[in-house]
C-alpha cells in the first residue's frame, strides 16, 4: 500500500477556506502518490492521510468518531451513481450518521442534475488558478439549479477513487471545532459533507493527462453549504 502525501489547496475566489464561518467557500484537495510534498502558502495544510487510498479509517481512527464507519448499516448508497465511484453516496452517509446530534443529520441522495453539472466541469480539465496542477472550482456550478451549490474537490496523481476521496474530507473533522465554529487548518470539505441541510450529492471522475493530480473527482452538494453558519 502507498503512503500517500496530500496537501491541501487554497480556494480561490473565495478566500480562506479553512473555517465554515467563512462564508461560501470552494473546497479543493488533493493526494498525490509523489513521495515528497512541496512546501505551501500559509493558507495551506499539509496532511498525511493516513491509510492511504486502499483503506477506510478505522472507527476509533479520530477521538470525535467523524471518520467513514464500515460497521454503520443503516447508510444508505446511492441510487444511480457511475460504476467508477461505486459507494460515495453511502461513504458520505456514514460520516453524516457518525455525527453525534440529538437530531441524526438527513442522509444525501444522489442527485443526476448536480452529477451532470461536476461531470461537464471535470470533463474540460480546466486549471488556471492555484494550486497549480489540480482542477479548478467551477464559479458557474449554481447555475440550473434552484439553489447555491456546494463542492469539493479531490485530485490524485495515481487513480482517484471513491473511498479515497471521502476519507480524505472525512479526516478534516479533527480540524474542526463546533463549539466556536472554526478550524485548525482546513475543515471546509468535512462540514460540507456533514451540513445538514445538504440534501442532494452528485459526483463525477474524470481523467486529465497534462495535470499534475491527473485523476480528479468532483462532488457537487445542494443545496451548498459553509454559508456562515454551523454546519448541524
Amino acid at each position: 500500500m502507498v503512503r500517500a502525501l496530500l496537501v491541501i489547496a487554497m480556494v480561490a475566489a473565495c478566500g480562506d477556506d479553512s473555517s465554515p464561518a467563512d462564508g461560501p467557500n470552494d473546497n479543493a484537495a488533493d493526494d498525490t502518490t509523489d513521495t515528497a510534498s512541496d512546501d505551501t502558502p500559509a493558507d495551506d495544510t499539509p496532511a498525511d492521510d493516513g491509510p492511504g487510498d486502499d483503506a477506510l479509517p478505522a472507527p476509533d481512527a479520530a477521538p470525535d468518531g467523524n471518520t467513514i464507519d464500515a460497521a454503520l448499516p443503516d447508510a444508505a448508497p446511492g441510487v444511480g451513481e457511475p460504476p467508477e465511484l461505486t459507494g460515495i453516496t453511502l461513504f458520505h452517509n456514514q460520516v453524516r450518521l457518525a455525527v453525534d446530534t440529538p437530531t441524526p443529520l438527513p442522509q444525501l441522495v444522489w442527485s443526476e442534475t448536480l452529477a451532470a453539472t461536476a461531470r461537464a466541469w471535470a470533463s474540460r480539465c480546466t486549471d488556471t488558478a492555484a494550486p497549480a496542477g489540480l482542477i479548478d472550482h467551477n464559479p458557474n456550478r449554481s447555475q440550473g439549479h434552484p439553489y447555491y451549490v456546494g463542492e469539493n474537490v479531490y485530485g490524485s496523481s495515481g487513480t482517484a477513487n471513491a473511498m479515497g476521496a471521502v476519507s480524505l474530507w472525512a479526516a478534516e473533522a479533527a480540524n474542526y471545532n463546533y463549539a466556536s465554529n472554526t478550524c485548525s487548518g482546513v475543515c471546509g470539505h468535512y462540514t460540507q459533507i456533514v451540513w445538514r441541510t445538504s440534501l442532494e450529492l452528485g459526483c463525477a471522475i474524470s481523467t486529465c493527462p497534462a495535470l499534475t493530480y491527473r485523476s480528479s473527482i468532483v462532488c457537487n452538494y445542494g443545496p451548498g453549504g459553509n454559508n456562515g453558519n454551523r454546519p448541524y
